[in-house]
């Protein structure tokens, strides 16, 4: 009986972060590939960028994210260091990454 216990919590835990926590499913910080560029401004960016996995592959959990505007010089194809702040599908590049 403690095993079908065990099952049952560990998938109602599993409901629950999905239903009321699903930032806690991905990381905050994580790795993007810029798949475009374009220059908007003396100093202001807009890329395009595709989510990688932790081994620097692409993430198919993620669809590419368009017009992620940042101040940080990048080029295409560059992968870059972002954060999702709050949980929300909005990345903020920190840095590139070499």
């Amino acid at each position: 009986m403690s095993d079908m216990m065990k099952m049952f919590v560990g998938q109602e835990l599993d409901n629950q972060i999905k239903e009321n926590y699903p930032h806690m499913q991905y990381p905050p910080c994580l790795y993007a590939k810029v798949v475009a560029v374009k220059k908007k401004g003396e100093e202001l960016y807009e890329a395009t960028l595709k989510i990688l996995d932790k081994n620097r592959q692409p993430d198919s959990r993620f669809p590419e994210v368009p017009k992620v505007a940042t101040d940080i010089p990048v080029l295409k194809d560059e992968t870059v260091a972002i954060v999702l702040m709050y949980g929300e599908c909005k990345p903020y590049i920190i840095g590139r990454c070499f």
